[in-house]
């Protein structure tokens, strides 16, 4: 994101890969793969920084300190002046664990190490990704960790082993690819946000700044490679979607396709550049990155203010005030900074008095826990809702990399007494565990938790993401019919989670686990999805009362719930027709005949997170289930 080198048809690029993100995070099915324009700004950031180096080493003028006085005085301005404003209406909109968050988060920005933190911030308790302010910071975070190393490593090669440094380049880009490819098996998070798995993207633009021009090959030939570098960007964005393993060898998509089109240019106009030179282009091509910084706060921020998703007339107010946001923030802040009567101001002085500023108020804000006195207390009860989950979650319930043995599952109820019945399924058993142990104890009985994030209790279900799921359900269905102390077992999953093609599986898999423990003699109950909303009840729940607002009008319509999960309902009636065994329908105790809520005035909040009853919640339901 330097200014070097101004290239329109590069200019052109950048509108491409900042438009592409905006209407992805705003329209994600009209631009299914638009997140790749974060891969095709990593590309030509390694280019022009690349070409910015090699142009002040052909002039003598190179040095570490002028590289970092650049990037503090292109980066650091706009970036501040957002976090600046983002804080501001946070103080209003952000429950005090939200607002500690992004306390950690914005103080995690301004030392550019965010995707760090946001790996970091990625379970079911640190809220929804889609309401994190700060959570596109994390792409600046993985260049200015690369540009820590980099200019250093550049310099070092170019003066010792000229004739190597290329091909060194191409060595590191391609290890850091079989990296990423490596890592999306296991790690997929770690392959998303951090910096190694990732260098490649930048080191592809730097190997093409090192290449010569693009005139030793003729310009028909400087047409065509520019075309197809177009045809990759525009196929990776209509083709892929969250569903594409990412990055990995996916990347090299747009990737190769972004350096195709760059180097198709170095020696004059190609075709594709001269369409990307068009001026509608290039006007948002020069605001890319104030673009970028604004539009997802602006958006996260609307979510907060009107309590969940909004349709796309919203969505495009929203769009629409980034886009005013940005321009001004190029025309007032980035534009007059890049004014060469401004090139000798101290900027590394300048940022470092920013970061420090910056730091004040965010470490304020993670000491004070969010600055709860902010709101009233029957608000703060509310908002408390929360943290109604299973306490034992890291200990009780399994996470990502691998299951919990069957001999080392928790038992809620009596203590001392032999559990008689067992909770099976995904994260929905976590609480109901919880609330069946609190029955149960009662009756001097106790229940077993067996529960493992995102992996259903379905035979043969596979995903990347859970590489143990089949054999974790494979042993622990082997188990269940072998033991004799279990009569009774509840299952339970969020099946809005697996979509198609993973439903159908899943479902296939589900079935196959209810035939078997019914023939080995178990008490099979089922428990039907319960509604999935797309906010977060507590925070929703808890500004409405601040407001003074009506609370048990808050929830997801009763036909739109059984539409989107009509699929699952009509399976699960066979299923139970076919085998006459018990189930649990929770719309039947959660919903009235057109809402279904996610506050009870008599209980209180429903829901702890998005997804997920809360302990209270799953109370109503384990007063259902036939025990």
């Amino acid at each position: 994101m330097e200014k070097p080198l101004k290239r329109n048809d590069i200019q052109g690029l950048r509108a491409i890969a900042v438009i592409s993100v905006v209407l992805y995070h705003a329209w994600q099915p009209l631009v299914p793969g638009g997140f790749v324009g974060v891969d095709i700004f990593f590309v030509i950031s390694g280019f022009v920084i690349t070409n910015s180096i090699l142009r002040d080493v052909e002039l003598g003028k190179f040095s570490i300190t002028n590289f970092y006085r650049r990037r503090v005085r292109r980066i650091f301005p706009a970036l501040y002046t957002m976090i600046a404003i983002v804080l501001g209406a946070s103080i209003f909109l952000l429950t005090p664990l939200e607002f500690m968050e992004f306390g950690k988060t914005a103080l995690s920005t301004v030392f550019f190490s965010s995707n760090i933190m946001f790996l970091t911030l990625s379970g079911y308790f640190d809220g929804a990704s889609t309401l994190k302010p700060l959570l596109h910071t994390w792409s600046l975070s993985v260049e200015e960790q690369y540009y820590v190393v980099y200019p250093v490593f550049f310099i070092l090669a170019q003066r010792r082993y000229p004739n190597l440094l290329r091909p060194a380049l191409v060595v590191i880009a391609l290890a850091s690819i079989i990296l990423s490819q490596l890592m999306l098996e296991r790690y997929p998070s770690e392959a998303f946000y951090l910096a190694p798995p990732r260098s490649f993207e930048l080191l592809l633009g730097a190997v093409i700044a090192c290449s010569g021009p693009s005139s030793r090959i003729g310009q028909k030939l400087c047409d065509g490679l520019s075309l197809v570098g177009l045809a990759l960007i525009i196929t990776a964005l209509a083709t892929y979607s969250y569903q594409v393993p990412f990055p990995g060898l996916a990347a090299l998509l747009p990737c190769v396709g972004a350096a195709l089109v760059i180097q198709a240019g170095k020696s004059g106009p190609s075709i594709a550049g001269r369409i990307l030179s068009m001026r509608p282009l290039t006007f948002f091509g020069d605001m890319s990155y104030s673009l970028y910084l604004w539009h997802w706060p602006v958006l996260v921020l609307a979510r907060h203010y009107v309590g969940g998703e909004f349709d796309m007339f919203i969505s495009a107010v929203c769009i629409g005030a980034a886009i005013i946001a940005a321009a001004l923030s190029w025309r007032f802040i980035e534009e007059p900074l890049l004014d060469k009567r401004r090139e000798k101001l101290p900027y590394l002085r300048i940022g470092a008095v920013m970061m420090t500023a910056a730091s004040i108020p965010c470490i304020v804000i993670v000491n004070t826990k969010g600055m709860p006195e902010r709101f009233q207390p029957s608000t703060l009860a509310i908002f408390a809702a929360s943290e109604d989950y299973n306490k034992l979650r890291v200990y009780c319930h399994s996470g990502s990399k691998a299951a919990i043995p069957y001999e080392k599952n928790c038992t809620f109820g009596a203590k001392g007494s032999t559990p008689d019945v067992a909770v099976w399924g995904d994260s929905h058993g976590a609480e109901l565990s919880v609330a069946v142990g609190e029955r149960l104890q009662q009756e001097g009985r106790s229940v077993v938790e067996i529960t493992a994030s995102a992996c259903p209790p379905a035979t043969d279900y596979s995903v990347r993401e859970r590489p143990f799921c089949a054999d974790h359900n494979r042993e622990t269905l082997r188990r269940l019919i072998g033991d004799k102390r279990i009569r009774t077992v509840i299952l339970t999953a969020n099946f809005t989670h697996y979509q198609n093609p993973a439903l159908e599986a899943m479902l296939s898999g589900y079935g196959d686990v209810v035939a078997r423990l019914q023939e080995g003699g178990k008490h099979v109950v089922i428990i039907y999805p319960i509604p999935i909303l797309g906010f977060d009840p507590p925070s929703v729940l808890g500004l409405r009362s601040e407001l003074g607002k009506p609370l048990d009008s808050v929830g997801v319509a009763r036909n739109v719930f059984r539409q989107n999960n009509q699929r699952v309902l009509d399976f699960l009636n066979t299923i139970a027709l076919k085998s006459h065994i018990d189930v649990v329908l929770p719309e039947n105790f959660l919903c009235s005949s057109k809402l279904c809520s996610v506050y009870a005035p008599e209980i209180g909040v429903l829901y702890f997170n998005s997804t997920h009853l809360s302990i209270a919640g799953a109370r109503i339901l384990a007063k259902a289930l036939p025990l």
